[in-house]
């Protein structure tokens, strides 16, 4: 594994039963970087999924759209001005 890297990140698991039964994976890089990367719809809904526990599903809703937009910004305060008046107390 070390051959490959840092071009690669290969991983290797095995998990041992309590039976004694063994089953292992192995990778060469993690899901998500350049060799699989996420789709579109995958990092909205992780986004949307996280920052649910920070903010209102509508806040979450309106931080992505403002991100979507991020330049035409004026100034971070767009932004920031969200997180406040969305965020969950």
């Amino acid at each position: 594994m070390s051959a490959v890297a840092p071009r690669l990140r290969p991983a290797r698991v095995t998990v041992t039963l309590s039976d004694g039964r063994q089953a292992t994976h192995s990778r060469d890089s993690h899901r998500g970087d350049f060799n699989q990367p996420f789709a579109e719809s995958e990092l909205r809904a992780k986004f949307r999924e996280l920052a649910e526990t920070v903010l209102t599903p509508e806040g979450a809703t309106r931080v992505e759209a403002a991100v979507d937009h991020c330049e035409e910004w004026t100034s971070l305060a767009e932004l920031t001005d969200l997180f406040r008046r969305y965020g969950r107390p």
